[in-house]
């Protein structure tokens, strides 16, 4: 049995020393991985898209696109939609200043005062009761 107690005594030696070491190193040592994780490359990163999550992106760009080009189109033809809108009310804003003024004209034209005017001019007379307006 003593020979047993000498073993047990040696492990228990053992250990303490182990322990001693232990608390003589430094417990601050960081962690540090077994590996080391280097960053892809666009290129392998690409590798490990599927080509339907390819399709997909480049599907949905042709779209953004594509409505965007749409989005310019459609400005361009409103703006030139009022721009013929704006032209065509100039052009009706004219043409009734232009019936305005000829109706002044003719207003003055066919007063009676003149016409007695100009037919007393001619060597004409006119009966008051017999002169009328023609509209």
């Amino acid at each position: 049995m003593a020979e047993l107690k000498a073993q047990d005594a040696s492990y228990e030696i053992e250990d303490e020393t182990l322990q001693e070491q232990a608390h003589l190193q430094p417990s601050d040592t960081p962690d540090r991985p077994d590996v080391v994780v280097v960053p892809l490359s666009p290129t392998r990163k690409l590798e490990k898209i599927s080509r339907l999550e390819k399709i997909l992106v480049a599907v949905l760009m042709a779209t953004l696109i594509g409505l965007g080009l749409l989005t310019i189109s459609l400005r361009t033809t409103i703006s030139e939609a009022e721009q013929d809108v704006s032209s065509l009310q100039e052009n009706v804003s004219q043409g009734q200043a232009e019936v305005t003024r000829l109706q002044q004209e003719k207003n003055e034209l066919s007063k009676s005062e003149r016409i007695q005017k100009i037919a007393e001019d001619k060597g004409l007379s006119i009966d008051s009761e017999h002169l009328r307006k023609v509209n």
